[in-house]
């Protein structure tokens, strides 16, 4: 498999004013994504994981072009899409489309389910080479519904009439009439029952396998996470702290971030002891970072070099990467992988 999406040293900073007055204070920069790179393969799922704050969904803005990076570059397909003209503009929006997490928010409740799916076809099949008149968009809308699994008559009503998960079902069906080849998929499942949950990733899951799909997914949930990636990044205010498969994540989680996160997960084990407290502490401040490692305030095993230098994200193997002082070159040290082994 090729690379079809490539992110390096993609940074995002926004301006943000001290003080209590307009135009007052001194500006600083709130680094929201602050140099992240990797890339997905055509036809993966590569997840994203972190807290609330942690840039994820910033991230995922920027490879939607909802928002445009401070620095570095986002390939798609390999064009950079920070350089692509209006026709280059179209090109994209067709080739990448997202899923959010709040369907209401993102369904018009004036429109109908049809309008609402039908409505990338108006705007870019109408108005391309390949144009579609109204019975083939009406044909397209009926099979897509009915590939997941709405029933026809839900094409007359209106958003409000509708449960959660087949708002979210709407909402990717909306996404994939245009045959996009990758989507973007944001918290996709966190508003939703559990059993409703399992139903759309699995609905996502033959999407993928029928039409060769690329998943970004970017979620809290590790467990979800775990369901359809077979690629994880761990991000922490606005890094990338550990990379790599995602099983071999899970079994051997090595930043200490990592290994919280895993830690704070709920399993349906009554037996399960924690080996140790989970997450202390929020999420600190993009806009302002302490000194050195980003995690160090709320880490377990900080070393005085983690509050004076910033570690870097280093290759310990089978490509995985982990940004961490704990980790002693391109191997683990002994005494790490004792650690991570008796967790």
């Amino acid at each position: 498999m090729g690379t079809i999406l490539e992110l390096r040293d993609v940074k995002r900073y926004f301006g943000i004013r001290s003080g209590g007055w307009v135009g007052g204070g001194v500006e600083k920069p709130l680094k929201a994504v602050d140099g992240a790179s990797f890339s997905i393969a055509s036809g993966s799922s590569f997840g994203v994981a972190g807290e609330s704050g942690s840039g994820k969904s910033t991230m995922g803005k920027l490879i939607l072009r909802l928002d445009r990076p401070t620095g570095g570059a986002i390939e798609f397909e390999g064009r950079d899409i920070g350089k692509l003209d209006a026709q280059g503009d179209a090109w994209y929006r067709t080739r990448v489309q997202a899923v959010f997490q709040d369907a209401s928010g993102s369904l018009d409740p004036r429109m109908r389910i049809s309008a609402i799916v039908a409505e990338p076809l108006e705007i870019h099949a109408r108005t391309g080479p390949n144009r579609l008149t109204k019975i083939e968009i009406r044909e397209k809308v009926e099979d897509m519904l009915a590939q997941v699994a709405l029933p026809e008559r839900v094409m007359h009503d209106f958003p409000h009439e509708l449960s959660g998960g087949q708002k979210q079902r709407v909402a990717i069906a909306r996404a994939m009439i245009l045959e996009p080849t990758m989507l973007v998929l944001d918290e996709p499942v966190s508003a939703l029952d559990v059993s409703i949950r399992a139903q759309v990733l699995n609905l996502l899951s033959d999407f993928q396998d029928r039409y060769g799909l690329t998943y970004l997914m970017i979620s809290h949930d590790l467990a979800t996470l775990g369901h359809v990636s077979s690629q994880l990044a761990v991000m922490y205010l606005g890094r990338i702290v550990e990379i790599g498969d995602t099983e071999e994540i899970y079994e051997r989680p090595l930043h200490p971030y990592t290994k919280a996160l895993f830690r704070a997960m709920p399993l349906p084990d009554p037996d399960r002891v924690k080996s140790a407290p989970s997450l202390r502490g929020e999420i600190g401040s993009a806009l302002d970072l302490p000194k050195g490692c980003r995690f160090c305030p709320r880490c377990d095993e900080a070393m005085p070099v983690c509050s004076a230098v910033d570690p870097e994200l280093v290759d310990v193997g089978a490509g995985r990467q982990v940004a961490c002082h704990l980790i002693g070159g391109p191997q683990l040290t002994k005494a790490t992988h004792q650690r991570g082994s008796n967790e």
